[in-house]
C-alpha cells in the first residue's frame, strides 16, 4: 500500500501531466487516459477494465447493455475475485429490450455481484468505478458491457483516478447510489416475466435473412466469447513482450494437448495481421486447425483456406 503523502503527490503530478502540461513528469498509472480499441496497437478497453478489477477492493458497473459475450470476457475474473473476497454491484436496464434473458440468468450465477434493474427512463449510462486503497479509478464513456464495445468497436472512454476524498468520485458514487436505491432487484421471478416481454418484442420485430452457403459466418461476438486459459494468457503476454522489444521471432514449447493451436489463434486475434500462414506437417491437422482458427477469429468462411498438395486457396486471408 502506497503511503498517503506519496499517493497524493503522484495524483497531483499525474493530473498536472494530463490537464496542464504533458511534458510534466508523473509517477504511477494515475494520469487521465483515453481508452480506445485499436488492434494495430494491441489496445482495447477490456484490458484496462480487467487490470482494474484484478487490483480493486470492490467495483460498481453502470451499463445499459450487456451481452453474453461481454460477460464471457470477465466470467473467470469474477470467480477469481470471489475467491479473494472482492464484491461488486452492476446496475443495468431493459432499455430497448436489448438485453437477452440469458444474460440475466448468467448474472444470477455470479454470487459475489449484486444486480439491479434501473427504473430511470431512457437509462443509457456507461461507467465503471473501482475502489482501491485510498483512491478510485473511473472508466466512463461509450462502452457498454459487450464484447464488441470492449474489444472491437470504435469507442471513446476516459479513465480518471481520484483520491477517495475527491469531489468527482463522490458525484459518480452518489449518482450510482441514487439510481440503485430506486431500482428493482434481479430475481428469478423477474427474469421469468422479462422472458415473456422479450419473446413478444422479438416476435414483433423478427426478420429472417438468408445468406448464401459460401458466406456463412462465425460472428465476431461469438468468437470473442472464447478467451485464453491461464497458460495461454501467460504465453501471450510473453509473446507481446518480445514484440515490444522489437523482436520478430519467438518459440513456444508446450506439451501435446495444452492448446497451442488456440494459443496461435489468440495471438493472431490480438496482433490482427492482414494475412496469416499456419504451417503443420499433415493436412488432416490443417483441416482441424482451420476450424479452430475460425472459431477463435470469427469471420466469413471464404476468408479461411488451405494451401497443400491438393488445395490452392490463395485468396484466403
Amino acid at each position: 500500500m502506497m503511503h498517503m503523502s506519496n499517493l497524493i503527490k503522484s495524483l497531483e503530478a499525474s493530473l498536472y501531466h494530463g490537464f496542464i502540461n504533458e511534458a510534466h513528469e508523473h509517477a504511477g498509472n494515475y494520469r487521465p487516459k483515453l481508452l480506445v480499441n485499436q488492434s494495430t496497437k494491441n489496445e482495447d478497453v477490456l484490458t484496462s477494465i480487467r487490470n482494474e478489477m484484478e487490483n480493486c477492493r470492490s467495483f460498481l458497473f453502470s451499463v445499459a447493455f450487456i451481452t453474453e459475450s461481454g460477460l464471457a470476457t470477465l466470467k473467470s475474473l469474477f470467480l477469481d475475485l470471489k475467491q479473494k473476497g472482492v464484491t461488486g454491484r452492476i446496475l443495468t436496464s431493459t432499455y430497448l429490450i436489448f438485453n437477452h434473458p440469458k444474460v440475466f440468468r448468467e448474472l444470477m450465477k455470479i454470487t459475489n455481484v449484486r444486480v439491479r434493474l434501473a427504473s430511470v427512463k431512457g437509462f443509457h449510462a456507461k461507467g465503471y468505478i473501482f475502489e482501491h486503497d485510498a483512491y478510485y479509478s473511473l472508466i466512463v464513456g461509450s462502452s457498454n458491457l459487450t464484447a464488441q464495445a470492449l474489444q472491437v468497436n470504435y469507442e471513446w472512454n476516459i479513465k480518471l483516478t481520484s483520491h477517495e476524498n475527491g469531489e468527482i468520485v463522490h458525484h459518480f458514487k452518489n449518482q450510482f447510489e441514487e439510481v440503485w436505491a430506486n431500482s428493482e432487484i434481479l430475481t428469478e421471478e423477474w427474469i421469468e416475466q422479462y422472458e415473456k416481454t422479450y419473446a413478444e418484442e422479438k416476435k414483433t420485430n423478427e426478420q429472417v435473412y438468408d445468406f448464401p452457403v459460401g458466406y456463412q459466418t462465425n460472428p465476431i461476438q461469438e468468437a470473442l466469447k472464447i478467451q485464453p486459459n491461464k497458460m495461454q494468457d501467460a504465453a501471450l503476454k510473453k509473446i507481446q513482450a518480445l514484440r515490444d522489444e522489437g523482436k520478430n521471432k519467438g518459440l513456444v514449447i508446450s506439451a501435446t494437448g495444452t492448446g497451442k493451436t488456440y494459443l496461435s489463434a489468440f495471438d493472431v486475434r490480438r496482433f490482427a495481421p492482414k494475412k496469416m500462414l499456419f504451417i503443420v506437417h499433415r493436412e488432416q491437422i490443417l483441416q482441424k486447425a482451420m476450424k479452430d482458427f475460425q472459431l477463435i477469429l470469427g469471420g466469413l468462411s471464404h476468408e479461411f483456406g488451405i494451401l497443400s498438395g491438393t488445395s490452392k486457396q490463395t485468396d484466403a486471408k
